[in-house]
């Protein structure tokens, strides 16, 4: 309880007192109007009145007065943004990759929102955890991959605020694709024998692993090896027919074969003409080997044709032997030929400078 005086220049004096809720005066606002009724004793002047009256205005609200509350305050909440789903837009992914994937949410959020990742599999790994900023409705995460040998189902799971959603995707291990054999070729055609004549045979792709082919003639004048082996990351292999001279025309094929698919080329066995009976011409190449042969498995010879748009692997010499002698050219034929080194890997060099030979 607390009083105020005010004198007036009479001396008269105005006791306004506040009291607590047991006081027997008390204000009450009116339920049918917003005019409060204050009590006070008037004074003989009004003016003196007037004064009591403001200040027993101004004591009112000192002594108590209306609390009001705003229902519309803003409480940093993220506007019932809650997590709705995660995506990585596909249903499988093959092989070891990156794959950029989502979290979204229902709504735009005013607040950053945090989501905890995990991967039901170590095949797929995913971040611990990825935020959707404030003003954003997604964010996007990798999800990268490892290599398996079979299926893998795996499970992407998001939580946030309490809510958690799932996603999965089915890991399939990398398509392979299996070399075929594609042909076998014995280059120039016909043949007269007697002569020594390099083939080759040619795989769709590189090989990842060595490929046993093998290999048969039809016809005994033209002999051939049982079998090639086309080596780890190459897509060709040579090897040397020899053919026999014959009396009449004979036509033989050459058969290749690798997991039970075939491929031929028929040859022309020609008897020795009056003009030229059998002579045998023979071309000795030689080159300069590299500077450095630390890594030097050998060489590969090609030939083609003088005008031919292709060359054709002749044959292969081992190490550092820098010769080879091509004893399959036929007379009056122009032959073209270069020379590439190969490395222990079966990496090949850059071809050599083209070398054209004519055969009287």
């Amino acid at each position: 309880m607390y009083q105020v005086q005010v004198r007036s220049y009479e001396d008269r004096k105005l006791v306004v007192r506040c009291r607590s809720e047991r006081s027997s005066t008390q204000i009450r606002p009116s339920r049918r109007s917003s005019i409060f009724v204050v009590p006070f004793r008037a004074f003989s002047r009004g003016r003196h009145a007037l004064v009591a009256f403001s200040f027993l205005v101004v004591l009112l609200a000192g002594c108590g007065g209306l609390t009001f509350r705003g229902s519309n305050s803003l409480s940093g909440s993220s506007s019932g943004a809650t997590l709705a789903q995660i995506s990585c837009g596909t249903g499988s992914l093959v092989g070891a990759q990156t794959k950029s994937c989502s979290v979204d949410l229902t709504s735009i959020t005013k607040t950053p929102i945090q989501v905890t990742l995990l991967s039901s599999n170590a095949a797929l790994h995913v971040p611990a955890n990825v935020t959707v900023a404030a003003g954003a409705q997604s964010a996007v995460f990798d999800a990268v991959t490892s290599g398996v040998t079979k299926s893998v189902a795996v499970t992407i799971s998001g939580t946030a605020q309490g809510i958690s959603v799932k996603t999965a995707i089915t890991l399939y291990p990398p398509i392979l694709t299996s070399p075929s054999l594609a042909k076998v070729s014995c280059g120039t055609q016909p043949l007269v024998g007697p002569v020594t004549q390099a083939c080759s045979v040619y795989l769709s792709v590189a090989a990842s692993s060595p490929v046993v082919v093998t290999l048969k003639s039809s016809s005994s004048y033209l002999s051939v090896p049982a079998s090639v082996t086309v080596a780890a990351g190459s897509s060709a292999a040579s090897f040397q027919a020899k053919v026999l001279a014959v009396s009449s025309s004979v036509t033989a094929t050459l058969t290749a074969s690798v997991s039970g698919i075939s491929v031929s080329d028929s040859i022309q066995l020609n008897a020795p003409s009056a003009s030229s009976p059998g002579t045998q011409h023979v071309v000795n190449l030689s080159w300069n080997s590299p500077s450095s042969t630390t890594d030097l498995a050998g060489y590969n010879v090609y030939r083609s044709l003088s005008g031919a748009s292709a060359f054709q692997l002749l044959g292969s010499t081992p190490g550092t032997q820098a010769a080879y002698a091509d004893d399959t050219v036929a007379s009056g034929e122009s032959y073209e030929y270069e020379v590439k080194s190969v490395s222990s890997s079966g990496t090949e060099s850059a071809p050599s400078n083209i070398t054209t030979v004519s055969i009287p």
